[in-house]
Formats: structure tokens, C-alpha cells, sequence
């Protein structure tokens, strides 16, 4: 993974797959632009509060700094729409999907997932991540494609489910901000994928490591905690 410094912030890689699908192109550039913009969003926040982070907070506050990523690059999108879902071998029923968004003549229906690793104790998480992920593919199958027909721009629509994913470690006891060379956050985030099982099933992944002034250990309920890294893993449908 190749990794590119993204002003202030720290620097930043991605990893593609399934680039012949029709719409990856477009699928590819949207996926860049919103995670650099998620850095971006994410660094003033830290610098304009009491050096806060927006990540390590839970799924529903994410969107903070999500929605005005998204608006960066284009205007035309909605949060919680809502649509139709059927399960296969169900009724069909009202829902809601996180992001519809339009963007170049296509419409990418987004489901967003947030979780948390801990990168030195890296058995223990692979389960939920999996488990979230898994989640939020599930609930993109099960919007009908004659409801992605019906909300598709004229290029068609593509489902992409997002998981954020939060490098963290805590202790009791003090803990340092100068990292140990064993760990580099893009090896540890594909061991994590290799791990989970989730090789075969993702369509990208990338990470931000975070620039050091970021990452300075901080105390919490009498723990203290550092954030160095986020990672994300993806899914990309077919076009509909």
C-alpha cells in the first residue's frame, strides 16, 4: 500500500480490487475522495475542541464529520432515505439506508458501520468486525433492485457498505506515542482482513496514520488511551 501525506492530518493509502466492474472507476474515485475528506474533517475537529476525536466516539456521531465529507463532492444526498427492503423469503418492509447519494451520473446507496481494533491484542476483534461488516452488506442485498432502479441516476446505481475502523490501545499504566517499528497500521489492517475472513468479500480497504501530533496518549475514566490509526474496509456492488 502506497501512502501519501495528506496535509497536516498524517498520511494515507488504499487498496482496490474487482477494478473491471463496471462503475468502479467512478466507484473508486468517490470512495478517495470521502475518506480524504473524512481526514480532513477530522483534523480541524481535533484542532478546533480540546483535542478531541470525532472517531472515537460511536456510529451516529461519525456522521459529523461523514456529511459535510460527502458535500465536498456533490451536493445531491440524503441521509436515512427510505426504502423498501426484502429479505429473501420475507415480506418485503420499510427501511431506511443510510446515504443515498448522486454522484457523475450514478447513485451509490451507502450503508455506514463504525467499530473499533485493538491493534496490539489483534485476535480479540476480529468476530465484531466481521460481524458489522457482514451487516452491512446484508442490509444492502436486501434493498429490492427494482427500488435501486427506482433511485438510480441514468448511469445506474451501486451499493457500497463502509466500516470504519478505529486503531486504539489502553493501559493502566503510562503509555508512550513513540510507536514500535512492528507496527505498521496498513500490514496490521490486512492482517486484520486476513484474520476476519474477509479477504474474498471486501472490494477496497485503507487506512490513515494518523501525523504524530495526533496521536498523544490522553487519560479517560482513570485509562489512559491512544488513537494512532483508521482504517476502512469496503464493499462494492455490481452496477444495477
Amino acid at each position: 500500500m502506497i501512502l501519501s501525506q495528506i496535509d497536516n492530518s498524517g498520511k494515507v493509502g488504499f487498496n482496490f480490487y474487482h477494478r473491471d466492474r463496471k462503475g468502479a472507476r467512478v466507484s473508486r474515485d468517490f470512495i478517495e475522495k470521502l475518506f480524504v475528506n473524512m481526514v480532513k474533517k477530522s483534523t480541524i475537529y481535533f484542532d478546533e475542541t480540546d483535542n478531541d476525536h470525532i472517531f472515537t466516539y460511536r456510529e451516529k456521531q461519525l456522521h459529523t464529520v461523514i456529511c459535510p465529507s460527502i458535500e465536498m463532492i456533490t451536493p445531491r444526498f440524503v441521509i436515512e432515505l427510505p426504502i423498501t427492503r426484502k429479505p429473501a423469503g420475507d415480506e418485503e418492509y420499510q427501511g431506511n439506508v443510510d446515504y443515498w447519494i448522486s454522484y457523475r451520473n450514478y447513485t451509490f446507496l451507502l450503508e455506514l458501520k463504525h467499530t473499533f481494533f485493538a491493534y496490539k491484542n489483534p485476535g480479540q476483534p476480529h468476530r465484531y468486525i466481521r460481524s458489522k461488516f457482514k451487516d452491512a452488506k446484508k442490509q444492502l442485498e436486501n434493498i429490492r433492485i427494482k427500488e435501486c432502479r427506482r433511485l438510480a441516476d441514468n448511469k445506474g446505481t451501486i451499493k457500497i457498505a463502509l466500516e470504519v475502523i478505529v486503531f486504539y490501545e489502553t493501559s493502566k499504566k503510562e503509555i508512550s506515542n513513540i510507536e514500535s517499528d512492528d507496527y505498521t497500521y496498513s500490514n496490521l489492517l490486512d492482517n486484520m482482513i486476513k484474520n476476519a475472513e474477509l479477504e474474498n468479500e471486501i472490494s477496497f480497504s485503507a487506512i490513515w496514520e494518523l501525523d504524530h501530533r495526533l496521536t498523544e496518549p490522553f487519560e479517560f475514566e482513570n485509562i489512559n488511551e491512544r488513537f494512532p490509526a483508521v482504517g476502512c474496509i469496503g464493499y462494492i456492488s455490481k452496477k444495477f
